[in-house]
């Protein structure tokens, strides 16, 4: 019998001690990550990729919480559960309760994505939003402050950067892309080089309308006969954006083609640039298209720009999902040497790809733009899985997004990603602390002032602010 007892007053210890062990053990683990995380909101971040847009440039004046739902990456998981999508027309129409009649089971559905994580973060960090998930009874009051934040935009974009944490946001204007003004309070200029490739093989018929380019040559008085003449027009294209202190280019072609560019002759495009555009094949189209990407990258290597390009995932409901394989371009690696290609999304799903190819290449960068809010879980595995596969000065992190709310919600997901990632690799022994804020501050910051040379810029903002 005493030793029975013995043995049960053992376990019992055995068992208190391991519980206390345990108890000890958890506070420091979460005592490091916050550690991390406070360390990381003291950064001013580079923002390296966003769409922002003022309210006067898009389609609607009185902003609610379901027009800023209709321009966010959730509007697609929305979609994607089964209503018919939303009418713009009819927003404004609508009461609250018909609103959420028609878009609150969506919106229930996709409580789970991260696309929903991250955009609810943006209204936690902004607003002072406390709840777990959107409801028919909190929206309202959501939309109210936001119909008060946007009677001055200005004004609220303003306090939000600065509330977000953002120095500079790389701005790139797909839907303007010959608007070389921006807010430099704000914003750096980013050149969207698509129209200059793919309208190539769409040049003007007589009684057809004429693309973006042409019209834009036509404006300003520049005629455009061949193909000499095309070339010169992009030239004055790319010098202009360069006066304007553009800080890379920008492709995302992998919505409307796929990525792969073959090395087509002068000659050769110079005979098919003078066809009509209605008689050129597929293929013919498409050779016209990257001879002149590849005429896009000798010039950005001759101004010394970043080029910035889509791989993988493509946003919406619908589209090619191959186009935009990252190890479609391998070609223009090998051959341009020389230039800086700087991938973006992870290449979802080809993350371990996208690495690869970081990996293999002095030139090529790995910009984890959007992959969080694409899924925040493939986000931590494979922001792990490059960590382990290349040196950390060649990540840079962007927002992709139309408005501040959004932008907000996603660095709050980067951040959240990136400290998780650190933790783990820090209690595995992989880092030390100091290494892992080096890591982070890189990321956020450091890399994008080395690669895309914004010292000087950045000197130049400090001391307007200091008059």
């Amino acid at each position: 019998m005493k030793t029975s007892r013995v043995k049960s007053v053992l376990l019992i210890a055995i068992v208190f001690f391991s519980c206390l062990t345990i108890f000890q053990c958890q506070p420091e683990k979460d005592t490091l990550e916050t550690r991390l995380r406070e360390a990381i909101d003291q950064i001013d971040v580079i923002n390296t990729h966003e769409h922002q847009r003022s309210p006067h440039e898009l389609p609607e004046e009185n902003y609610s919480f379901y027009h800023l739902l209709e321009f966010s990456y959730l509007a697609a998981d929305v979609r994607s559960s089964g209503p018919a999508g939303f009418q713009m027309e009819k927003l404004d129409s609508l009461s609250d309760v018909e609103l959420w009649k028609s878009y609150g089971t969506g919106l229930n559905y996709s409580r789970s994505t991260s696309y929903y994580s991250h955009f609810i973060k943006g209204f936690k960090k902004l607003y002072n939003f406390d709840a777990l998930y959107f409801t028919e009874k909190n929206i309202p009051q959501l939309s109210r402050q936001i119909k008060e934040n946007y009677q001055d935009y200005g004004t609220w974009f303003d306090e939000a950067f600065k509330e977000a944490g953002f120095e500079l946001m790389f701005n790139d204007q797909y839907w303007d892309p010959f608007n070389c003004e921006l807010n430099a309070n704000y914003y750096a200029l980013v050149f969207h080089i698509n129209p200059l490739v793919m309208e190539a093989s769409n040049k003007p018929e007589p009684g057809m309308d004429k693309g973006n380019i042409y019209n834009q040559a036509e404006s300003e008085g520049f005629e455009i006969n061949n193909l000499d003449d095309y070339l010169r027009y992009c030239d004055l294209l790319f010098t202009r954006n360069v006066e304007h202190n553009a800080v890379c280019v920008k492709n995302s072609m992998a919505y409307s083609r796929s990525l792969d560019y073959e090395d087509v002759p002068y000659e050769e495009a110079k005979i098919l640039y003078v066809k009509p555009a209605s008689s050129l094949t597929r293929i013919e189209a498409k050779k016209l298209q990257d001879f002149m990407f590849h005429w896009v990258i000798k010039k950005s290597i001759e101004h010394e720009l970043p080029i910035q390009i889509h791989t993988g995932y493509l946003a919406g409901n619908g589209n090619i999902l191959d186009n935009g394989k990252p190890a479609k371009l391998n070609n223009l690696f090998l051959k341009y040497g020389d230039a800086k290609f700087v991938l973006f999304h992870g290449g979802f799903p080809w993350t371990g790809e996208y690495a690869a190819l970081g990996k293999m290449f002095t030139n090529v960068y790995l910009d984890i733009v959007w992959l969080p809010q694409i899924s925040r879980e493939e986000a931590v595995s494979a922001l792990d899985v490059m960590l382990d596969c290349m040196p950390y000065n060649k990540f840079f992190w962007g927002g992709d997004c139309a408005l501040i709310e959004e932008s907000t919600g996603s660095l709050e997901f980067g951040k959240e990603v990136l400290a998780e990632v650190l933790t783990k690799r820090i209690n595995r022994g992989l880092l030390t602390e100091e290494v892992a804020i080096d890591i982070a501050r890189s990321m956020f910051r450091e890399n994008a002032i080395k690669t895309f040379k914004l010292n000087k810029r950045l000197n130049q903002d400090f001391e307007r602010m200091k008059m």
